[in-house]
């Protein structure tokens, strides 16, 4: 399966990755591309093999796994379809899906065994368009921008149970941005007087750092940092569930209309994906400065944990292929080329 290996700041010196095309010549590169279009073809309906996680395609409205590792993956069969949209879990175990125009929130669980079961949640809002997983996948926040409500779901790992609806209609702004620690909801709220504002039912949101407009929430630990698109910036909160203290943690040149951001699982190191210029940004936390920056021949739209601990998605699927960041080995930290479902058109990845 071919994989685009990227490192360093210039995408010429992308390659595939584990069968090196580059260094194969005439017969061996065609016989090897035909048998990579043949496993592509053959895919199996059902999960084997590795599974580094689960994707939704918005354009085809269903549910995919991405079979094998960053550097040799493809993405699989279909195994959920119907779906207006939906938000799989971190650690890929479940998904949270919206289906019949928006009228029914349901749970599918099974995933990483092939037989995905529906559960539909009683008494949840209707028009769900942003959710947030917790970090352990046993709980989310969704949100409908149709009637500024949101709700906290608990104990999806079992019996998935709807909580209260937390009325958001009197944030002064619509949410850009979303994020759930478990307890509290945590949404960025654009406009004059938008910021990041904790919901912690039943009391009112609170403003915790003013902002003009957040573009993405990641959480470590007591620390929050966001994104700000309209500023360039990239923040902290210190403390955000205590005595929150917003400090600035970013205000380079290379930050442009930030779409995601993520904290390494060893909380050494802040990802930021700017869609303005192409380029993945990696920060180091304690120094807050830049460690290398790579330049990408797609715009990201997303900065998501994907399965695992160190694999990031950074675009949604669709006709052409996915992109994921691992950074299983931080002193190689890359972004991979996972190929296109089979059974839709898609374009032959270029050699830079």
């Amino acid at each position: 399966m071919i994989a685009l290996y990227c490192q360093g700041s210039d995408m010429r010196f992308c390659k595939p990755t584990g069968t090196y095309l580059h260094m194969l010549s005439g017969r061996l590169s065609l016989a090897l591309f035909t048998f990579v279009l043949t496993c592509w073809a053959a895919s199996s309906a059902t999960v084997g093999g590795p599974v580094t996680g689960f994707i939704f395609d918005p354009q085809a409205g269903v549910i995919r796994p991405m079979l094998g590792i960053p550097g040799a993956a493809y993405l699989g069969t279909v195994m959920v379809t119907g779906v207006d949209t939906a938000a799989v879990a971190p650690d890929g175990s479940a998904a949270l899906a919206v289906e019949e125009r928006g009228t029914r929130l349901v749970l599918y669980t099974g995933l990483r065994n092939g037989l995905p079961a529906a559960v539909a949640i009683r008494g949840a809002i209707a028009g769900v368009n942003r959710f947030a997983w917790s970090g352990d996948s046993s709980s989310a926040a969704v949100y409908s921008s149709a009637s500024s409500q949101a709700q906290i779901l608990t104990n999806l790992a079992q019996s998935p149970a709807a909580g209260a609806l937390v009325d958001l209609s009197a944030l002064p702004g619509p949410v850009t941005a979303l994020a759930f620690d478990g307890q509290r909801i945590i949404a960025g709220v654009s406009g004059d007087a938008g910021g990041i504002y904790l919901a912690s039912p039943p009391e009112a949101a609170q403003r915790i750092a003013a902002a003009s407009g957040p573009s993405a929430i990641a959480l470590a630990g007591a620390n929050l940092y966001f994104a700000d698109s309209q500023s360039q910036q990239i923040w902290q909160v210190q403390a955000y569930a205590g005595k929150p203290a917003a400090v600035l943690f970013a205000n380079d040149s290379g930050i442009s209309s930030p779409a995601g951001l993520q904290v390494s699982a060893d909380g050494q190191r802040l990802y930021v994906a700017n869609a303005g210029n192409r380029k993945l940004a990696i920060y180091d936390i304690a120094l807050r400065s830049v460690l290398e920056s790579l330049d990408l021949n797609f715009t990201p739209t997303r900065l998501d944990r994907f399965g695992d601990t160190s694999v990031f998605l950074l675009n949604n699927t669709g006709p052409g292929p996915l992109y994921v960041l691992s950074d299983s080995n931080p002193a190689k930290i890359a972004v991979y080329f996972v190929p296109g479902p089979p059974n839709r058109p898609r374009s032959l990845p270029r050699h830079m």
